[in-house]
């Protein structure tokens, strides 16, 4: 048994780290660090590897991270509360695309937490927001 991180904004530490995902060789833990608006990345073993932040080439200001799902082909789900929206990352951080929750309709949604993808390919996202389980 073994405890890492510490309260604080250094890389390294956490502010507020809601959820975590292994990858599918399970030696990297990737780790919402809500409050500090990014998502670190550590080996199994608690080192420290790298931060995912300040995303140029996401068409969105990106707050609040909060559920982080790593797919069976190699990528991530992350949900921002703040934002209202679920971004998929290759694993090394590069954006691929947006799903944004300012769709009309029954699929609207105003505050994405936990996310993961079925093995029909097909994204859940729960909401609390909205008091419901969003299939896409």
């Amino acid at each position: 048994s073994f405890t890492f991180g510490q309260r604080g904004s250094q890389p390294g530490f956490f502010n507020h780290p809601l959820d975590l995902t292994l990858n599918n060789t399970e030696d990297l833990l990737f780790i919402t660090d809500h409050s500090n608006d990014r998502v670190q990345v550590f080996t199994a073993g608690g080192q420290f590897v790298r931060i995912f932040e300040n995303f140029a080439d996401v068409p969105l200001k990106l707050q609040g991270p909060v559920g982080i799902y790593y797919t069976a082909d190699d990528h991530l789900l992350i949900s921002y509360f703040n934002t209202v929206c679920v971004l998929v990352f290759e694993e090394d951080g590069s954006f691929v695309s947006a799903i944004e929750g300012t769709q009309q309709g029954k699929n609207r949604f105003r505050g994405p937490c936990g996310v993961v993808m079925l093995s029909s390919g097909q994204i859940v996202i729960s909401d609390p927001n909205s008091s419901k389980l969003i299939v896409f």
